[in-house]
């Protein structure tokens, strides 16, 4: 199961969504704000992490290991 946090969209719409959903729509720069646990955070004021340091692999890249 996927992690699910609450994400407000710029069209007022708020839901649930998964992280991989949510790196998509911060892409296309449709999140006004996500729930973290200490709190809301506001795209374009609060600072984010840097969605290019956590895509350094294809999409659909082979991860597991063949040892």
């Amino acid at each position: 199961m996927s992690l699910r946090f609450d994400v407000e969209l710029k069209d007022g719409a708020v839901c649930p969504m998964a992280t991989k959903a949510f790196n998509v729509f911060l892409a296309l720069d449709r999140v006004a704000k996500f729930k973290r646990s200490d709190g809301w955070v506001v795209v374009g004021k609060d600072p984010l992490r840097d969605l290019k340091k956590d895509n350094d692999y294809p999409l659909f890249a082979e991860r597991r290991s063949f040892v």
